[in-house]
């Protein structure tokens, strides 16, 4: 079966094959530099938000720093390979990942397991950026970059579920001050047991599927 990729006599792809990987690559490079920018501005705005609270204040400064970082070493590297600001490659893909990454900065009536909730819906949308940018890394043989979208991919896998650990006191913690809801003790130790529970009951890595 044809993988599309052009090659010559001895296997190895062909120079335009090459070529084309090679901007494929930094497009990729180019849209990952735009997310995580678009990613920190709006954990920016969280920092307010979140400053007081004893569990999120914390971790969403965690994660405004992990980002910060990342989307430094995205723009060095986009930088490098030549797919600059002006790209027009470069532009189409940061407007779409642009909106996508927009849905955090709706954070409704203020509360933090929401802004923690639309930070979860972004993490994964770079998770699994990251995984294109680095299957593209390793085809055009680009180890730096593979790297770089390793790190980013484990960094915002952790974050996931860091949210997951603290989310349920989050919102049982809301329910109590603004809902005025008594709340039973011990929910909070139930509910992260059936999410741990859940993510490990499906985890992929064993079962040896692969599409067909």
């Amino acid at each position: 079966m044809s993988t599309g990729t052009k090659t010559d006599e001895t296997g190895a792809a062909s120079a335009p094959a090459k070529d084309a990987g090679k901007e494929m690559l930094a497009k990729y490079v180019g849209d990952m530099a735009a997310l995580e920018s678009h990613i920190e501005e709006s954990l920016d705005r969280q920092l307010g938000l979140t400053k007081k609270h004893e569990l999120s204040g914390p971790l969403v400064r965690e994660f405004h720093d992990m980002v910060r970082d990342q989307r430094n070493q995205m723009i060095e590297m986009r930088d490098a390979l030549g797919s600059t600001p002006g790209n027009p490659i470069k532009e189409v893909g940061s407007n779409l990942l642009g909106k996508a990454a927009g849905v955090i900065d709706k954070v409704r009536s203020g509360a933090v397991s929401k802004a923690l909730r639309d930070d979860y819906t972004a993490f994964n949308l770079a998770a699994i950026s990251y995984t294109m940018l680095y299957t593209t890394a390793k085809s055009v043989g680009s180890d730096d970059v593979a790297k770089l979208a390793e790190k980013g991919l484990t960094n915002y896998a952790s974050a996931v579920q860091k949210i997951n650990q603290v989310i349920p006191e989050i919102v049982l913690s809301e329910l109590a001050d603004e809902e005025g809801m008594k709340v039973t003790p011990g929910i909070g130790d139930q509910v992260r047991g059936m999410v741990n529970k859940a993510w490990k009951s499906t985890d992929q890595s064993g079962s040896g599927s692969q599409p067909a």
